[in-house]
């Protein structure tokens, strides 16, 4: 095979990938045995990367007498090539097997396999045991290439009684059916003992799947994987009581309550306390300056590291070292607002580009990092978060702006909250231009920029070595010449930001005639959607809204030879809009553009009506105006 037909970009394919998972007994403590097998086909030179192999395994630095673990064995790997008309076997020898440490609960296993290249398959099987008998991995069917035979195999002992949820758009064949199992028991005196249960056996298989490639348009495209996930309901062992592992919502709100490095944090002291005097808060007209004050203050004393967490086990260090993760943050943040008497609240989630947070799977491991709910007034709240350096109150990287937080109050008990259209997010222009017989426009541009926009701005401005290398970089971007610029609100804890700048731009001159692109400065150039058709949804990072006015001054002695035509366009649901609206007022020309978009999650099935949409946006901003010498 030199090419896979159902997706000829794949660079490799998976040929097969079995898993079969048996618990085993082992000095009367049960451990679960995962057995992999797979076979890769490389079809392009680049595929050769998948036999560079990473395999994350759980090995917690704790020096704990008892500690569970998990250890892998069994490892073989092997190259196939064809060479001279014969088929040349390479095995991958032990030196190029490493293991190394990701964090403080795993390790990993790495390897490569040589002679690996194009037309190359290969082949690794190991196995992985694991002391954590309670908790099954997930089995992902797909891959970011494509899949042709894949199966799962797996057999539970009565005792562990789990939920099962098979996840993702591609039908699986399954089997489940009861198995009798056996397992040797150790007595006291060195005698031993059969145990004989009934077993839940189960087979899933996939053939030909498709590849699952993430995009910028997926946060996380595991969750739309084709999947089986297993949780434990509970444990039932004959002679003893049913014990249930099953939780709530409620009750995980108050395992992190009771927690010392998340509930004893909420009551931690103010490190700051002394130092907050000088802010004077008592002085400030409303709540809402005093929580940027503090906030601002903060943001002196401790940077954020890049890092997002869920517990507060380092904010010691973080305040000594000033740096630490959006958790060490958000501690100290809490502790500083109690201080001022302003109520707040941790609002606990699954980062966007780690998952959705499930409603029906309660798991505390599903969290993985909390921002701050604060109580502007007695009946709003505003959001925070320790890794805001460009945005605002509600104004947060759109990685944490999630459909399902769970805001936890130790009086009032936990409740979802929606955070995925917090704050508004808003582009309002006004251009002002003059059109010269020689094509050449001038003018100026005032723009106020809200919430995301201002963020943005902010951030690429101070990615840039200094403002020169800014404005030469939106010179570039927009086509024009900037003659002047100037900003309001760019280095303050600001939810926007004001713009103002003249401008010079060259438009294309052709004997008596002059083309003009009215919009001056283009929303949309191009339609960002390239696909034909698409499996995944669309998810959009957060609402837009753009208004721009263009008065357009025609040179003296020109008239209109061809104008645009007004567009009115919105989507089915009536939650992305636009409109372009046109006119002639005697030498001048008028044009209001309208952008809107509410929408942030378009199904796969929604996406050649949302192509089409943008392609008629791009359009729109790219047609122009002929002017005429009379």
């Amino acid at each position: 095979m030199t090419t896979y037909a159902p997706d000829t970009s794949a660079t490799a394919v998976v040929l097969y990938s079995k898993c079969e998972v048996r618990y085993d007994l082992l000095a009367n403590n049960f451990r679960i045995l995962y057995n992999y097998e797979v076979k890769i086909k490389v079809l392009k030179s680049e595929g050769a990367s998948y036999a560079d192999i990473r395999i994350p395994y759980y090995s917690n630095e704790s020096n704990a007498v008892i500690t569970l673990k998990e250890s892998i064995s069994q490892l073989d790997a092997s190259a196939y090539n064809m060479e001279g008309g014969e088929m040349v076997r390479t095995k991958m020898k032990r030196d190029l097997v490493f293991t190394e440490r990701i964090n403080k609960q795993y390790m990993q296993l790495k390897f490569s396999i040589p002679a690996v290249r194009e037309g190359t398959v290969f082949e690794y099987k190991y196995q992985l045991s694991s002391d954590l008998y309670y908790s099954i991995n997930l089995w992902e069917a797909q891959r970011d290439i494509p899949v042709i035979f894949t199966q799962y195999d797996i057999t539970i002992p009565e005792y562990f009684k789990f939920n099962l949820d098979m996840r993702g758009p591609h039908p699986m064949a399954s089997k489940d059916e009861t198995s009798s199992l056996t397992f040797l028991l150790s007595l006291p005196g060195g005698q031993t003992e059969m145990l004989s249960c009934n077993g839940r056996h189960m087979i899933f298989t996939g053939e030909h799947l498709p590849a699952l490639r993430p995009d910028n348009y997926v946060w996380c495209a595991n969750d739309y994987m084709s999947s089986v996930y297993f949780e434990l309901r509970g444990v039932d062992f004959p002679g003893s009581f049913y014990r249930s592992f099953t939780h709530t919502w409620e009750e995980i709100d108050q395992m992190l309550l009771q927690d010392e490095d998340f509930g004893a944090m909420l009551k931690m002291r103010n490190p700051y306390r002394d130092e907050m005097a000088s802010l004077s808060l008592d002085q400030l007209p409303d709540r809402q300056n005093r929580i940027a004050a503090i906030y601002t203050f903060l943001k002196q004393k401790i940077s954020w590291n890049g890092q997002y967490g869920l517990y507060g086990n380092e904010v010691k260090k973080a305040v000594k070292n000033g740096t630490g993760s959006n958790a060490d943050i958000n501690f100290i943040l809490m502790s500083m607002l109690r201080d001022a008497q302003i109520p707040c609240y941790p609002a606990v989630m699954s980062r966007k580009d780690r998952g959705i947070l499930p409603y029906s799977y309660p798991s505390i491991q599903k969290l993985n990092t909390f921002i701050v709910g604060i109580a502007d007034t007695d009946s709003t709240l505003v959001f925070l978060d320790g890794s805001v350096i460009n945005g605002y109150m509600n104004t947060l990287p759109p990685v944490l702006m999630v459909n399902r937080a769970r805001l936890i109050s130790e009086t009032a008990g936990g409740r979802w909250m929606n955070l995925s259209k917090l704050g508004k997010n808003q582009i309002r222009a006004t251009v002002r231009a003059q059109i010269h017989p020689d094509g050449q426009i001038t003018g100026d541009r005032n723009a106020v920029y809200m919430g995301q926009y201002a963020a943005n701005l902010r951030r690429r401005y101070y990615a840039a070595k200094d403002s020169t290398e800014y404005i030469n970089q939106l010179e570039t971007e927009e086509n024009i010449k900037v003659k002047k610029f100037e900003t309001r609100e760019l280095n303050v804890f600001s939810p926007r930001i004001t713009e103002f700048l003249d401008f010079e731009k060259q438009a294309t001159v052709n004997d008596d005639l002059i083309y003009v692109n009215p919009m001056i400065f283009l929303h949309v150039s191009k339609c960002p959607f390239i696909q034909t058709e698409r499996q995944l949804p669309l998810e959009m990072p957060y609402t837009e809204h753009i208004l721009q006015a263009t008065m357009l001054t025609i040179p003296e002695g020109y008239a209109v030879e061809e104008l645009p035509k007004p567009l009115n366009l919105k989507t089915e649901d009536g939650q992305d809009i636009v409109r372009y609206n046109i006119s002639q007022s005697g030498n001048t020309i008028n044009v209001t553009y309208t952008f809107i978009a509410n929408k942030l999650l378009h199904l796969a099935t929604e996406y050649p009506t949302v192509k089409m949409f943008w392609e008629n946006v791009a359009e729109k901003n790219n047609e122009l105006i002929v002017l005429k010498k009379q």
